[in-house]
Formats: C-alpha cells, structure tokens, sequence
C-alpha cells in the first residue's frame, strides 16, 4: 500500500505532467535574408548541430525543430534566392519570431538586403510579430579591419573623432533601448571601414532603425515599430554570441 507521502508525490508528477500538456504549444520561427547570408549556418547553430563550411544552398525551404522548454521550436529556412522570395509571404504569415539575416560582409548586395529587410518588417509590423535582425560574418569583418591596417595598404577612413564615438557605443546592451538614435555616427561604407557595421549601434544606424522610439527610417517616410525587435551581430563560423540569440528567444 502506497505512504501518503509516495501518493502525494505521484499526484504532483501526475499534475506537473498535465500541465505540460495544457500549457505545450508549437512555435514558428522564420528566417529570411538573401542568399549566401547564412540562414542556414545559423539555423544549425540553433539546434547546435557544428558549422559547415560548404553548404548547399538552400532550394525553396528546409526545416529543423527543437525544443526549448515546453514548446516546440520550428524553424523554417527559407532560400534567399530572388525566385523564391514569394514563398516568404505564405511563410512570414504564419510566424511567431522572424529572423532576418544579413551578411555583413557583403558590399556589393548591401543596397538589396536592406531593401528586402524594410519590406519585410513593413509586411509583418501589423502584426505585432517579434523579429531579430541578425549581421552575420563579424569574423570576416576583422579580417578586412586587420587587412586595411596592415603595413603598406591604404589607411581607412575612420577619423579619431569616429573610433572615440565607437569605443563610446560598443558597451551599451545589444537591444540598442539606451541609446539616442540621432547621435550615432552615419559612415559613407566601403572596404575600408565595412567593418563598423560589428557594432551593433552603427548597424542599427545604418538600417535606419531607432529601436529606443521604435521607428523604422525609410528613405522618404517612417513607420512606427508596434512589436519586439532586436539586432545581433554574429559570427556563425565561430559561434560568436548565438547564445545571446537563444537567450533573447527563451524570453520572448
């Protein structure tokens, strides 16, 4: 014959188990950005599965799920090619976080990728949906401040002035609510000082997005940000602050 002790600890488990039942639910997260940003790289990084140097390029979409907690976390990899970004809609109508991935290193496409980032947070703002806007590829970043420093080769173009404001912004917390978004430093990039965009206050600057009064600065209007949105900057290859990234997930 059971104690009543043993009965009151199987009656807790018993309920415990219940709950988890009741309260369990499925989450979607949707990551979108253009091709070669590293969606992928980061999607495996969330499920901790090891960086791959080459990867197929995604075709349409892939998935992985997880759990975190008592939901189960889905997330949808959707190709960044320019034929496949009609599927983003279908996609980005059914998520419950959006994540949009830039690769920080990548002038040439810089123009577009923030182009289809504005569109996509103007698509989704309505719905109050959260959205991390994540800068990935810092590692090489500091290969071309190293490159650009070296002995030889042309002196970038960051003043005195511009690397004193940066040592000033690069404590503040990387959901930018601290900050004045008009006294962060505005920079004409190119090779030689791409890579500014590691801190996360120019970042912000440069996609025109003010996370303290929550607006989105388009080039001839704004619109007023009615949801929760944060910006990383990361390095998938290294590993560089993805935990930062699963913390900020868990507390939404």
């Amino acid at each position: 014959m059971l104690s009543v002790q043993c009965l009151e600890q199987w009656l807790a488990s018993c309920w415990q188990y219940l709950l988890s039942l009741f309260y369990r639910k499925e989450l979607n997260i949707v990551l979108v950005g253009l091709q070669n940003s590293g969606k992928t790289s980061l999607t495996r990084a969330l499920v901790s599965k090891p960086f791959e140097r080459d990867t197929i390029p995604t075709l349409g979409m892939q998935t992985e799920q997880i759990a975190m907690g008592l939901n189960t976390v889905r997330i949808f990899d959707l190709a960044g090619q320019t034929r496949f970004h009609h599927l983003w809609q279908r996609y980005l109508a059914r998520a419950d976080l959006v994540i949009y991935v830039l690769d920080l290193s990548d002038l040439t496409s810089w123009a577009q990728a923030k182009q289809k980032l504005h569109d996509v947070i103007c698509e989704t703002n309505h719905d109050g949906v959260p959205m991390l806007i994540v800068g990935n590829k810092i590692d090489l970043l500091s290969q071309l401040e190293s490159r650009h420093a070296a002995p030889g080769r042309r002196a970038s173009k960051k003043t005195a002035a511009d690397q004193n404001t940066l040592d000033h912004w690069k404590f503040l917390a990387p959901l930018l609510r601290n900050y004045e978004f008009d006294d962060i430093p505005t920079y004409q990039l190119d090779d030689t000082n791409l890579y500014v965009l590691r801190n996360v206050e120019v970042l912000s600057k440069e996609l025109g997005l003010d996370l303290k009064n929550g607006i989105l600065h388009l080039p001839n209007s704004h619109i007023y940000l009615d949801r929760d949105l944060a910006v990383f900057t990361i390095s998938c290859k290294n590993g560089d602050y993805i935990q930062d990234i699963l913390d900020w997930v868990v507390q939404l």
